[in-house]
């Protein structure tokens, strides 16, 4: 499987390292679940066929979520049919606490059309394996 990274879901990733390594550790693991079983991951971690997006056969969610924590991340990606690529789009956190954030159903109204442009980009591109575009 060929697996692509945006550069907004790489940028997210860093600033959560940097900010909360045990949300980074679970949220690291549950990509890896999704890797590693494909089609077969499951909810509560993962959740396939966003019906918001455009692209809902390919597009889902990893949830990861940790007791205690405020943090809800999600990460979308898009998933092809035979698995042979899997492209992480955004990562951020629905329930996120800072002022002015987009959170709850409203992050997923910005959060996915968003995910629809990153894909249909990455799609008229067609970047060599392991990249970030």
């Amino acid at each position: 499987m060929r697996i692509v990274r945006s550069r907004l879901f790489t940028e997210s990733l860093e600033r959560l390292r940097a900010s909360d390594s045990d949300l980074f550790t679970a949220t690291a693991a549950d990509l890896r679940y999704l890797i590693n079983r494909r089609r077969a991951a499951e909810l509560p971690q993962v959740r396939f066929g966003l019906a918001q997006s455009r692209h809902h056969a390919v597009m889902g969610e990893v949830r990861t979520h940790l007791p205690g924590h405020l943090a809800f991340v999600r990460t979308i990606f898009a998933l092809t049919a035979d698995e042979s690529v899997c492209a992480f789009l955004l990562l951020g956190d629905k329930n996120s606490q800072t002022a002015g954030a987009v959170t709850g159903n409203d992050w997923y109204d910005e959060a996915i059309p968003l995910a629809d442009s990153l894909w249909d980009a990455l799609r008229a591109t067609n970047p060599p394996s392991s990249t970030t575009w």
